[in-house]
Formats: structure tokens, C-alpha cells, sequence
């Protein structure tokens, strides 16, 4: 969970470090282990304080590879891949059904939409990812442009980016307009 945990809080606070210092809006990820150590993680920066943070992290954190089952993907192919859809009409492009899970990847309303639920209630995932956000994170090479994903993350409406359900912890990505209140109940 400590790395998972740890790339989320890059990406949350990497990601909308380029918005304007008077954008009010919060960022907020909330991550709760039920995997046998109960712990909890909140974690809420407003989008302004954030934009502040972005040239200490500028080129300490943008270098790396995206792994798929332990291998490296061609980030060329999947740049390719992705242009091929976000060229395409919206629609419904990835049905699988399988023993295992569903899985369906669509396109719509400018958002990438990946929904995935394992047959045997372990996991679930939510992902809504607006169509600037996939631009800018592909839009790097071979690092992660920190300016552009913070500029796609500023114009991000409000609302879910991502939650994931298993049967070890529950993890929620999202933007609105007020810190949340501080949860007081023991985990």
C-alpha cells in the first residue's frame, strides 16, 4: 500500500502544480487499508498552494516506465493507440467478459472511462479521466511533463477521477471546491 500510496500523492500533487495560485479548488485523495492494518490516509492540498510546490519537484520525479504485467510498454505504441481513440467518435470501445471480471473501456463527453469489476466482488475500479489529462501525461516522451499535466489538471471540472474497491483498501481520487472535514472515527 506504501507505494501505491506514494504515487498517488506524486501524481495528485505533481499534477495540478501548474494551476493559478487563486484557483480555490481542493484536490483530495483518501486512501483506507482494510488489508490487515487498518490505516488511513487523507490527503487535501488546495490547487493554489500546489502550483507553489511545482519547482521543487520539476525533473525529480519525471523519469521512468510504464509496466504492464512486469513488462515495459512502448510508450510510442501507446501514444499511437491513444491518438487512434481520442480521433475516434465517443462510444463503447473495450467490452470483456470473462469468468474473471468485466471490463469496459469507453470514450465520452471528453472523458476516458475505464470501469473493470472482478466477477468475484474483489475489486472494482471507476476511472473518468478527462481527455486533456491523457493528452498531457502522454505528451512527455519519455518523462512526465509536470507543466502540462498541471495545466490539464487545473481545467479539470470538479467531481470523481478515480476510485478503486478490492478486498484490501478503498482508494478515491477528487477535485472540488472545499477541504473536506477532518474524519474523527478510528479506522
Amino acid at each position: 500500500m506504501r507505494k501505491l500510496l506514494g504515487a498517488l500523492v506524486l501524481a495528485s500533487v505533481t499534477g495540478s502544480a501548474s494551476a493559478a495560485a487563486s484557483d480555490d479548488r481542493w484536490i483530495h485523495l483518501r486512501v483506507d487499508d482494510a488489508g490487515g492494518e487498518n490505516g488511513r490516509v487523507d490527503i487535501q492540498v488546495p490547487v493554489g498552494l500546489v502550483s507553489t510546490l511545482l519547482p521543487a519537484l520539476k525533473g525529480k520525479h519525471g523519469h521512468g516506465a510504464i509496466h504492464v504485467d512486469g513488462n515495459e510498454v512502448d510508450m510510442a505504441e501507446i501514444r499511437g493507440y491513444w491518438n487512434a481513440v481520442r480521433s475516434a467518435k465517443d462510444g463503447q470501445y473495450v467490452t470483456v467478459r470473462d469468468d474473471d471480471s468485466d471490463v469496459r473501456i469507453s470514450k465520452s463527453g471528453g472523458f476516458l472511462r475505464v470501469t473493470v469489476d472482478d466477477r468475484d466482488g474483489g475489486s472494482r475500479v471507476r476511472m473518468k479521466m478527462p481527455i486533456s489529462l491523457v493528452d498531457a501525461v502522454l505528451a512527455g516522451g519519455d518523462t512526465l511533463d509536470v507543466d502540462a499535466v498541471g495545466a490539464a489538471l487545473a481545467k479539470i471540472p470538479t467531481g470523481e477521477i478515480l476510485t478503486v474497491d478490492d478486498e484490501d483498501s478503498h482508494v478515491r481520487v477528487w477535485i472540488d471546491g472545499e477541504a473536506a472535514p477532518a474524519r474523527e472515527d478510528r479506522p
